[in-house]
């Protein structure tokens, strides 16, 4: 782990320090806590003769996730003797942050200072409770998602329809502008624009030239909301609409395709103790153009039902329902257990069990049905 850690400090400061910090950060310790306050001391060149201020604005950088935070003084300013000015301050370390995590000063050219967080310790005992300090500075959390990042899951599963086939589930969206970019301040409105892709393909492993039966390409272009809420609010609610093509790449009698726009929403609710949750996504779309399968809404109707229950490190339970005319549709069931824990990301390997019933498990195949069918793999994302 320490070799880890000094080879993640060395990366981080050749490929992103600047060349000269006109303020450096360092600290006492290299292990911190969630919810325990560390000292960090801060030291300024000497070409600005003002007093440092009170609070410095920071941020805490672990993988994907920026957490803001406020170093806050807890002593005078110390004008050294020599070419610098010094200054000591405190910040409480942000909860769920754990592993290597890189700390530097916000919209400042400062040195990066390369920290171990360690999970929260045991609560204390009421008579240690009713003695400890009162909590030192308050910490504003901002997640500033990647501009790449994983769309719908991701699953490579083995099952048994016609003959044994394999299931293969790519997909990623991508947003267009940077969320912090001159075309967003122009025009902010473009901040949610993102581009989507997913590709479902059919294997079939028993043929003799082990061909894929059918694949589905879905490009999309999107518009996302996501809609902030307090910290320590259990609630986190977003929104999607767009455009979506969907086609299987074929030609002549074989060859499927549809336009649809769609809106779709996606509310999480964390269940009390912060381990499990609940989730509910549906999707609603019309069809721009079904041409080379007119019928196709008996069969997929205008929508479907998402429902999410689990835990982001233990069992995840995802049930999608689609029903069209006459009860036409499908069920689709998938659990799936982590296989190891992820670092730094929401990316792992997952135990995944999948079972299909109904309409259309490929575009190709959207007015057929092969009854409840047994999947089980792995999956990358969830």
């Amino acid at each position: 782990m320490r070799v880890l850690l000094v080879a993640s400090a060395v990366l981080a400061l050749c490929v992103t320090a600047p060349a000269r910090a006109e303020w450096l950060l360092a600290a006492s310790v290299t292990r911190v806590a969630a919810g325990t306050p560390v000292k960090v001391t801060v030291v300024r060149d000497a070409g600005d003769a003002s007093p440092l201020p009170e609070r410095l604005p920071a941020v805490v950088e672990a993988g994907a996730a920026r957490v803001g935070v406020t170093l806050v003084a807890v002593d005078a300013p110390d004008a050294a003797d020599g070419a610098a000015f010094r200054r000591d301050y405190v910040l409480e370390w942000p909860a769920g942050l754990s592993g290597p995590v890189v700390l530097s000063l916000d919209g400042r050219v400062s040195s990066r200072l390369l920290l171990a967080a360690e999970a929260a310790p045991p609560l204390p005992a009421e008579d240690e409770m009713a003695a400890a300090p009162e909590p030192a500075p308050s910490m504003e959390a901002v997640r500033a998602p990647p501009a790449l990042t994983v769309n719908e899951p991701m699953y490579f599963l083995l099952g048994v329809d016609y003959d044994i086939t394999a299931h293969v589930q790519l997909s990623f969206k991508y947003r267009l502008f940077d969320a912090e970019g001159p075309v967003v301040e122009w025009l902010p409105f473009l901040r949610g624009l993102h581009f989507g892709y997913t590709q479902t393909s059919l294997w079939d492993l028993a043929a003799d030239s082990k061909p894929f039966r059918d694949t589905s390409y879905r490009p999309s272009l999107f518009y996302q909301w996501d809609f902030a809420s307090a910290p320590d609010s259990p609630h986190r609610v977003g929104l999607r609409a767009g455009y979506e093509h969907e086609s299987n790449g074929r030609d002549s009698e074989n060859s499927r395709s549809i336009d649809t726009l769609f809106t779709s929403v996606d509310w999480r609710y964390r269940l009390p103790g912060g381990d499990a949750y609940v989730g509910f996504t549906p999707k609603v779309w019309g069809y721009l153009d079904r041409s080379e399968n007119p019928d196709i809404y008996r069969y997929r109707g205008y929508g479907e039902l998402g429902l999410r229950f689990g835990r982001d490190d233990g069992w995840l339970a995802r049930l999608k329902l689609r029903r069209a005319m006459g009860g036409v549709g499908s069920t689709q069931l998938d659990l799936s257990y982590p296989l190891r824990r992820a670092i730094l990301s929401e990316t792992a390997a997952y135990l995944h069990l999948q079972i299909f019933d109904g309409y259309g498990p490929t575009l190709l195949d959207y007015n057929q049905s092969q009854g409840t069918q047994f999947r089980i793999g792995f999956s990358i994302q969830r």
